[in-house]
């Protein structure tokens, strides 16, 4: 039974919500946007000054991006020489009407040097108000449970129109930048939570992906104190805002909206609290702008925990479900699971039919046939790419398609691989891989078995044949015999997860948004100085900026003993290597810390505890099985070097994730 949206109003909270007197003309702006143009049309506007529109541009029905790109393209430049015209002319008596037109949208006595700053702020922004009309009738399905969640979390319930701003509440949105789900979660991100792999990717879940997107928000808050700071972090970072509170010497968004000049605080994220705002009074009054809108009904769900590990084929036949309402059901569950490379793993919370009743949930279980289940997942198949390697010449070696090699593997194209890169294969592609035995993806040792070789070893579970060697000190990596037993990884200590990380390739950039959830600050100050974080050593900055630990501790007038504190300021050279390089290089060595830890775990919830007489940060951590440079996060006001007796910190809860 449809749901008709009710006319009630429930008002924003204006105290923890606030609507600036200087932000409305923005906030009108996204209400047009998202009420008044559909996505067949676009406004040519001022990206500053969001009042200022220059025209609303419509599209014919079937025009092509590219046909779209060339319209947009022209009249950028027809609106750009004419302000140029104006910067020139500034006071001069116009008598042509287009002329005259454009400078009455802008205020008496702008200047000719405005007129031609505005000449390179032309931007085009797409129509969204037939997608927000079809996300309103989406939200009847998710918002009940959304609005439950986010109380269970004590977050204001407005926040539950978020996913307008995101994703139009489409379950299986994704972006250019790799964000997928109703949330929007980017891989890196979503692993603080979540479990993302190519088994299930809990992302395009949205129960599950509500709960980490509130756990994220409610960090966020924590951080920032303010929800229309907290809100901009969710696009920006949380590090970012924390510079740009820094930037502009307080928390007013406003201030920060219309001030900050951050290097990445772009037009998105410098709108994103504004388009909040607009999505939702639009949610709360959908009448005043789209007349009556009947929304789908609440999702109403039943869950089954698997005990075992089960073939998708298997379930399905078991409970009568076809496979499209199945995948409906479980959007989690990734390619690897439909093609039967995988199993549905061991604890997954499985959905079926709600008029399936229990008593028959039992029953149909027992009818699996056991050839369809297993105590055990099924092994990863893996290949390291070399070079000249094509993924159409892999597959093609391989007997697999192409197109599994991408879905397995969450590429973005096909075109797109690298030397030394570890591809998952299907797991029919396993009777072609000669010299080595199916090994568990997280195994620390392995036994050798007849036909193996050194490299094969390596290429299987995703580590270097020089690790194999030095872990077990091999004089021959040539010579295996049948028993021996390899040490293929050092033991995953959840304190010490960082010991052997080794910064990435820094050519290969990352950008700083990869860390969104990270507040710590790995910018370089003005003065050349950077805080200190964890894990960081003289060595790590020795190696970055490609120059000896002597020039650094002469620089900081360190002596010989002396080692860097989580929180010291250091001066850095950069007469090898520009800032730039050093971001980069240090985001990397970072991003591999927390993607290693977010891989095997996710943070559930956060209590506060008091450091008790006796203790130390170190032990606390240690017992909680926290790795200090998480609880940093989570304690950006407290220097973790200096804690006494009764401090108050904020205690992740990690979970390790299943298999």
């Amino acid at each position: 039974m449809a749901a008709i949206l009710s006319n009630t109003s429930l008002a924003r909270d204006q105290e923890a919500f606030p609507l600036p007197h200087v932000l409305k003309p923005d906030v009108n702006f996204w209400l047009k946007v998202y009420t008044e143009v559909t996505t067949d049309e676009g406004f040519i506007h001022d990206n500053q000054r969001l009042n200022i529109i220059y025209e609303r541009l419509s599209f014919t029905p079937g025009t092509n991006y590219k046909e779209r790109q060339q319209s947009i393209k022209q009249k950028k430049k027809y609106y750009q020489d004419i302000l140029l015209y104006l910067a020139a002319n500034p006071s001069k008596r116009l008598d042509q009407a287009r002329y005259r037109h454009i400078k009455a949208l802008w205020p008496t006595g702008t200047t000719g040097e405005e007129f031609k700053e505005a000449a390179n702020r032309l931007r085009f922004q797409l129509g969204q108000a037939d997608r927000f009309k079809q996300g309103l009738v989406r939200a009847g399905r998710w918002q009940p449970f959304i609005k439950e969640e986010f109380q269970k979390l004590d977050l204001p319930g407005e926040l539950a129109a978020l996913p307008h701003v995101e994703s139009s509440f489409r379950s299986d949105a994704r972006s250019h930048a790799g964000a997928a789900g109703l949330w929007q979660f980017t891989r890196s991100t979503g692993r603080r939570f979540m479990r993302i792999d190519h088994v299930v990717d809990e992302r395009l879940d949205p129960f599950l992906a509500t709960r980490a997107a509130g756990l994220l928000l409610k960090d966020n808050h924590k951080i920032t104190g303010t929800w229309p700071l907290a809100l901009t972090a969710y696009n920006h970072g949380a590090a970012g805002m924390r510079r740009a509170v820094s930037a502009t010497g307080g928390t007013d968004i406003a201030k920060i909206v219309r001030e900050y000049k951050g290097r990445t605080f772009g037009f998105a994220s410098r709108n994103f609290y504004n388009a909040f705002v607009a999505a939702h009074d639009i949610d709360q009054q959908p009448s005043k702008y789209f007349g009556q809108v009947q929304r789908d009904p609440p999702m109403v769900i039943q869950e089954v925990k698997l005990p075992s590990y089960y073939s998708a084929q298997g379930l399905m036949t078991a409970f009568g479900i076809n496979n499209n309402i199945f995948k409906s059901l479980n959007p989690a569950l990734q390619p690897t699971v439909w093609s039967n490379n995988k199993y549905i793993p061991k604890g997954y919370k499985l959905r079926v039919p709600v008029e399936t009743g229990a008593a028959s949930i039992k029953g149909l279980m027992a009818r699996i046939p056991p050839d369809e289940q297993s105590m055990k997942q099924k092994p990863d198949v893996s290949y390291r790419v070399k070079r000249g390697d094509s993924l159409s010449k892999i597959a093609e070696r391989f007997k697999v398609k192409t197109s599994q090699l991408v879905a397995i593997n969450g590429l973005k194209s096909q075109h797109k691989i690298r030397v030394g890169q570890l591809l998952k294969l299907p797991n029919i592609a396993k009777n072609q891989l000669k010299g080595a035995h199916p090994v568990a993806q997280d195994a620390i040792f392995y036994t050798v078995r007849k036909g193996d070789r050194l490299s094969a070893i390596a290429s299987r579970v995703g580590v270097s044949e020089a690790n194999i060697v030095s872990l077990n000190k091999l004089k021959n990596k040539h010579y295996l015999y049948v028993g021996q037993k390899l040490r293929i990884r050092a033991n995953p200590d959840v304190l010490s997860v960082a010991a052997s990380a080794k910064a990435l390739n820094p050519k290969n950039h990352v950008e700083e948004n990869s860390l969104k959830a990270d507040p710590s600050n790995y910018r370089v100050a003005d003065d050349g100085s950077v805080e200190v974080q964890s894990n960081e050593t003289l060595g790590h900055f020795s190696e970055w900026l490609s120059l000896k630990t002597t020039v650094l501790r002469k620089l900081n007038k360190m002596s010989a003993q002396s080692r860097l504190r989580m929180g010291d300021r250091l001066k850095l050279d950069f007469s090898h290597v520009d800032r730039r390089q050093l971001e980069s290089k240090r985001l990397a060595f970072h991003k591999k810390i927390q993607d290693d830890f977010f891989k095997q775990f996710s943070v559930v919830e956060t209590e506060t505890l008091r450091l008790k007489n006796g203790s130390s940060v170190w032990l606390l951590a240690q017992q909680q099985n926290v790795p200090l440079w998480l609880l940093r996060q989570y304690n950006t006001k407290v220097d973790l070097n200096r804690v006494s007796t009764g401090t108050r910190l904020t205690i992740p809860k990690v979970k390790k994730k299943p298999k």
